[in-house]
């Protein structure tokens, strides 16, 4: 008797696909029908593993994690790896595949999370996800590449907006209040020190916390909301430049310029050009 009941298929992608695009090689569903385990090494790509019900456990690299029903795994597979279900037999729906930037999304995924599994609010939504790629997968359109791409690039989108949130509710609430901190106040003179006396932080830790948290530093995310008010300001009003660097806290027009550039590629008055 088998030990599992599984629906899968493998996917070939394109020559174009596998270079440049987010690509499939395995996607499926698994219900245990009694213990059973599971185990790789050396594979290549990335695994990701959504429990739908029951229990069960991965271990990479010999470090062990508890999985039950709403959790979900992200796993490097050129690293050893094993999943093997609980005594309370799991389903879990999977994917298995790589791109040219996974690796980089990945440690951006395990600078976020801590480690390689989480907890989901809505597990269906993985499900209903790793559903329709299998539908794609199966299907014939000529386009099947592109939706593949389109779909695992919603799955990520969906991994790393909830995998902060394990454990991490105190941080990302005062993560959450320095963001729109800097988004009501950013005509006003705002520093890492000043900051840090707002919210009661010591300034190398609020910065720590919020790149972990965002991807980027708090002064850099300050400067993208001002540069955002900036290109408004530029766009639908008349005002000289060194009444918009007053009005969205640089200290000089020189200095909104010098930022403007960096950001953007050109000067604050070609973007008003080319908008006029």
């Amino acid at each position: 008797m088998s030990t599992v009941k599984t629906k899968r298929i493998q996917y070939t992608p394109s020559p174009f696909a596998r270079a440049s695009l987010l690509h499939l090689a395995e996607v499926g569903s698994l219900t245990a029908l009694k213990p059973h385990t599971s185990q790789r090494s050396n594979l290549g790509g990335f695994l990701l593993l959504a429990v739908k019900s029951g229990s069960g456990m991965v271990e990479i690299e010999g470090q062990q994690y508890e999985l039950a029903g709403g959790d979900v795994a992200f796993i490097d597979c050129s690293k050893p790896y094993s999943h093997r279900t609980g005594d309370d037999l799991w389903t879990v729906y999977w994917a298995h595949f790589d791109g040219p930037a996974l690796l980089a999304i990945y440690n951006k995924f395990i600078d976020r999370s801590g480690k390689p599994v989480f907890a989901t609010q809505d597990i269906t939504q993985y499900i209903d996800l790793l559903h329709a790629l299998y539908e794609i997968g199966a299907g014939a359109s000529y386009v099947r590449d592109m939706s593949i791409n389109t779909m695992l690039s919603s799955l990520l989108e969906k991994v790393m907006r909830d995998c902060w949130n394990e454990g991490k509710s105190t941080g990302n609430t005062k993560v959450e209040k320095i963001r729109l901190y800097m988004e009501n106040h950013y005509m006003e003179s705002i520093t890492l020190e000043s900051m840090s006396k707002e919210f009661f932080m010591e300034k190398t830790y609020l910065a720590h916390v919020f790149s972990r948290a965002t991807g980027t530093s708090p002064i850099k995310y300050l400067s993208v909301v001002r540069i955002r008010k900036v290109k408004e300001l530029l766009r639908f009003t008349n005002d000289t430049l060194a009444e918009i660097a007053k009005q969205t806290g640089f200290s000089t027009e020189q200095y909104l310029s010098r930022v403007f550039k960096d950001m953007e590629g050109i000067p604050p008055r070609e973007y008003r050009k080319r908008w006029k």
